[in-house]
């Protein structure tokens, strides 16, 4: 992590060409590379030894054995200095060059400011009630949601959409299986029936996930099995019956095909691990104690795994059990954890969460964001040092204020959430652009860049009835 956090530094870009200059460029050889104490071993240069040509066969081993020994030369490229990489930064003197945001937002760690990434502020974009998939559920809660054209598209509890696809699982009725349905098209085709797969277990299916291309899906049943499916054609296929987890429903599931993981939570509070390629158990996650309610005595709801997320970059693996949040890597050790969660009022508790895409180098990203009861969303960091999870971001219950039941995260650079309540309400958040910000409130901002002091008070304390109108809050 440290290695690729320094290969990544601003330090290692600008001076990224004097390398180049020694290994491929001008300074290989010659009077550049004697100045320089780049000279190596005469035999391992590109051209110098023809092997073909010596005749001598114990000198023709010797050589061999120093090129083996001492390596080779690579090829010269270049043969006159290489060009420094031009390093955008956002500051300019004393002012923010905004020319600069575009380049700088393809390394901007996941949900913080382009130009100020220490920095990480949430407006609401827009909201509206989910429609789609409601029938036949005992409420209105969101269970998935995704932007179809940039509109906000949402299923109910009980479904799972097929993002690539445009349709939507519908589980857990009598029948045992799923069926497909419209998601998203013109008319009232919406909710049609596409078809219908019967007999999937031998009991309801308790959770659905499938993966982000669409063609893997894994059921979970009230039986504690999980079932791995593939689409061959317009027909699933059985790939495997998962067993592990204790008795009680399996409650949660997230699928990597990036990684070809497979990760199953249930009502016993056991987090597993499966092999998506040879569909085997490979471990157990391991948190760092047993969980209870505030009065001692175990419950399913203090117990059960409540969500699970798998991080498409790095392979960790967010885990929400009972209210205990804990990250883990991909090796199952515990990375950071968050657990005064346990302490906290009822209301406050977290009832579901997902982890972005950050890499382990962007030390500042948000690794984790979680729901809560009162309809809070909250963004979390990791300390590495101290093995913490540290709250980046509070996004108040302005739009929610009820418990959040589904967040989903969009848009390949990762500033787009979306947000989904028991009461079907939907909401798209957006990362703040310095761009969109007045100059009293940008001044703050250019004050912390110029002398490295990064402070927690920003425009949710200057405007705060302002941002109250917006919806949004920084901390």
């Amino acid at each position: 992590r440290l290695n690729r956090m320094a290969l990544e530094s601003d330090y290692v870009s600008r001076n990224l060409h004097k390398w180049v200059d020694l290994i491929f460029g001008f300074k290989q050889r010659g009077r550049e590379a004697a100045s320089a104490l780049n000279t190596f071993v005469h035999v391992t240069y590109e051209g110098i030894v023809d092997l073909d040509s010596i005749t001598d066969p114990i000198q023709r081993e010797s050589i061999i054995a120093q090129i083996q020994n001492f390596g080779q030369t690579p090829s010269r490229l270049v043969r006159k200095p290489f060009p420094a990489r031009n390093v955008m930064v956002a500051l300019k003197g004393d002012n923010i060059d905004f020319s600069s945001l575009t380049y700088l937002s393809h390394s901007t760690p996941p949900f913080c400011v382009v130009g100020a990434p220490h920095k990480t502020y949430l407006r609401c974009v827009t909201w509206e009630n989910c429609k789609v998939g409601m029938m036949g559920q005992p409420d209105s809660a969101v269970g998935d949601m995704c932007l179809v054209r940039g509109s906000l598209l949402g299923v109910g509890r009980t479904c799972a959409l097929i993002t690539p696809s445009k349709k939507y699982y519908r589980y857990g009725g009598p029948n045992n299986g799923v069926s497909v349905h419209v998601a998203a098209t013109v008319g009232a085709k919406v909710n049609r029936v596409l078809t219908i797969h019967d007999g999937m277990h031998r009991a309801p299916i308790t959770f659905l996930k499938p993966s982000l291309n669409g063609m893997w899906v894994v059921t979970g049943c009230m039986d504690s099995t999980v079932r791995v499916w593939k689409y061959e054609g317009d027909n699933l296929k059985l790939q495997a019956s998962l067993c592990g987890h204790e008795g009680g429903k399996v409650t949660c599931i997230d699928v990597s095909t990036t990684f070809g993981s497979i990760i199953t939570g249930g009502a016993d509070g056991n987090v597993l691990l499966w092999d998506l390629r040879t569909l085997t158990f490979l471990r157990k996650l391991i948190h760092s104690e047993k969980y209870s309610d505030r009065d001692g005595l175990k419950s399913f709801q203090s117990i059960a795994a409540v969500s699970v997320s798998c991080n498409h970059k790095n392979g960790n693996v967010v885990t929400l059990v009972g209210y205990s949040l804990t990250i883990f890597d991909i090796n199952g050790n515990i990375v950071a954890k968050e657990l005064s969660f346990d302490k906290s009022p009822r209301q406050l508790r977290p009832c579901c969460a997902i982890a972005t895409n950050c890499p382990e180098w962007k030390e500042g990203g948000i690794a984790a964001i979680t729901g809560h009861a009162n309809g809070e969303i909250k963004l979390w960091s990791i300390d590495y040092d101290k093995e913490l999870l540290s709250l980046r971001h509070t996004v108040q219950n302005t739009i929610h204020s009820c418990p959040i039941t589904c967040i989903r995260i969009v848009d390949q650079r990762q500033d787009t959430l979306l947000a989904g309540d028991v009461s079907g309400k939907m909401s798209v958040w957006k990362s703040l652009q310095l761009e969109s910000l007045k100059p009293e409130e940008l001044a703050p901002v250019v004050e912390e860049l110029i002398s490295g002091v990064q402070t927690q008070d920003w425009i949710g304390t200057k405007n705060k009835n302002v941002e109250e109108d917006n919806g949004a809050y920084a901390i």
